[in-house]
């Protein structure tokens, strides 16, 4: 069969040749030819991770993952503090322009630090807090490299952090959260459109003096 590819975008599939001779010809020698992986969430790889803030280290994880067939992703942070963050996003920056031989880098994704101290899960506790609009407004004012920010929604702010970042063209998520069915719907409506990593870190139905309440799960 043949994949024909013209100007980076697939124009054609065949089971048969097909003739184009001005093409630069790669032979497959037998084995598949799919779709790359895209990994909306990872923290690292190759022994680094995207908070070690080194441009080596952004560009062994994306050599990494090429090599097992992920071809773009969001690299991810940690809830940390705001001076490791604007550190994270610049060497990001730089990284970015020197990545020639990896998975291509889409976007930053932030997950955390706005998040519901009972969901922490892997995240660091001492980092975790409630939505700082001098903050975030701080962090985002330096870079455009955001594409996704994962946040509890239920936190004090955390409804008017959410349209803030939405208006930037960022993909506002929920995560680590303790929101109920009633939070989340309002999040929803609000502009949240993603769940990082469903069911995990997030509240299910639960029970608070004789009464039972759905969760984000529901």
């Amino acid at each position: 069969g043949t994949v024909l590819v013209t100007d980076d975008r697939i124009t054609a599939v065949s089971d048969t040749d097909i003739a184009a001779p001005d093409a630069i010809a790669i032979n497959a020698g037998g084995k598949f030819v799919s779709p790359g992986f895209i990994d909306m969430h990872v923290h690292g790889g190759g022994g680094h991770d995207f908070m070690d803030n080194t441009v080596d280290a952004f560009l062994e994880i994306a050599r990494t993952h090429a090599k097992y067939g992920t071809t773009a992703m969001s690299p991810t942070t940690l809830s940390s503090s705001k001076e490791d963050l604007l550190e994270t996003l610049r060497i990001y920056d730089v990284a970015d322009q020197k990545n020639t031989n990896g998975a291509q880098f889409i976007g930053m994704h932030l997950e955390g630090p706005y998040f519901a101290l009972n969901q922490c899960g892997a995240q660091d506790p001492r980092y975790i807090r409630n939505p700082d609009p001098g903050e975030y407004k701080e962090i985002l004012a330096s870079t455009t490299a955001i594409k996704r920010w994962s946040a509890a929604p239920e936190l004090a702010g955390a409804i008017e952090f959410g349209k803030y970042i939405i208006d930037k063209g960022i993909l506002a998520a929920i995560a680590h959260t303790d929101a109920i069915y009633e939070e989340a719907l309002e999040a929803f409506e609000n502009g949240y459109t993603l769940a990082t990593h469903l069911y995990s870190g997030m509240l299910g139905g639960t029970r608070r003096n004789a009464y039972r309440y759905s969760g984000v799960v529901e």
